[in-house]
């Protein structure tokens, strides 16, 4: 009994400082223009970051403004957007 409620301590621990730290993702929507790089197919959002995108294939849709929801991260390559949905935004 006793080892159960030290690993149940022990996983809200766990729990506790990935939520404390960000790593735990949530989904969050961007909205920009899809453009080709030399680092790959990005989205330039319109507050001026630009995200790398991962996830989907948005070749198809260069030049289109989108709105694209995804889990973002940040690594060495910089913003990455690993797209779970997009959608055309009409002007």
């Amino acid at each position: 009994m006793k080892r159960n409620v030290i690993k149940l301590l022990a996983i809200f621990l766990v729990v506790g400082l990935l939520a404390a730290t960000g790593a735990i993702a949530s989904d969050e929507s961007i909205t920009g223009t899809i453009e080709k790089t030399n680092q790959g197919i990005v989205i330039s959002a319109d507050d001026g970051a630009s995200y790398i995108v991962m996830g989907k294939d948005l070749s198809a849709m260069v030049g289109q403004t989108v709105k694209a929801t995804g889990t973002l991260s940040e690594g060495q390559a910089g913003k990455t957007l690993t797209v779970i949905s997009v959608e055309p935004v009409k002007k």
